[in-house]
């Protein structure tokens, strides 16, 4: 009878035990980043290249939109910076501008950035 005791304590500390430490903050695994998107048009006269948070994100033509999804991480929100770069023609120099977001990003927003470059 005794050693049943025993047996019996025994198991239910291991069992306290365990659930005690053995529980992990799913919330915070849960939170490693999410999208947020950039809508983009290009009014301008001329084709632009674009760099997004210091990655580049290609060529945009005349008249042309295209949406960009943006990683944010730990679902915090932040503004998004966006470097506009037209390629030059021979008669006019290069010109760059930055754009930031008009608030901060959450997860699922959408922003829209126009860019109308002129003569």
């Amino acid at each position: 009878m005794n050693t049943l005791i025993k047996t019996i304590s025994i198991l239910i500390v291991v069992i306290l035990v365990s659930i005690i430490f053995g529980k992990k903050d799913i919330s915070a695994s849960d939170k490693t980043g999410c999208e947020a998107f950039l809508y983009i048009s290009n009014n301008s006269l001329f084709e632009i290249t674009l760099t997004i948070d210091a990655f580049d994100a290609g060529y945009l033509l005349i008249g042309k939109s295209k949406i960009y999804k943006v990683e944010l991480l730990n679902d915090t929100p932040k503004k998004i910076k966006t470097k506009v770069e037209y390629i030059h023609p021979d008669y006019i120099e290069p010109k760059s501008m930055i754009f930031l977001t008009k608030g901060k990003m959450e997860c699922g927003q959408t922003d829209t950035l126009y860019i109308a470059f002129t003569k």
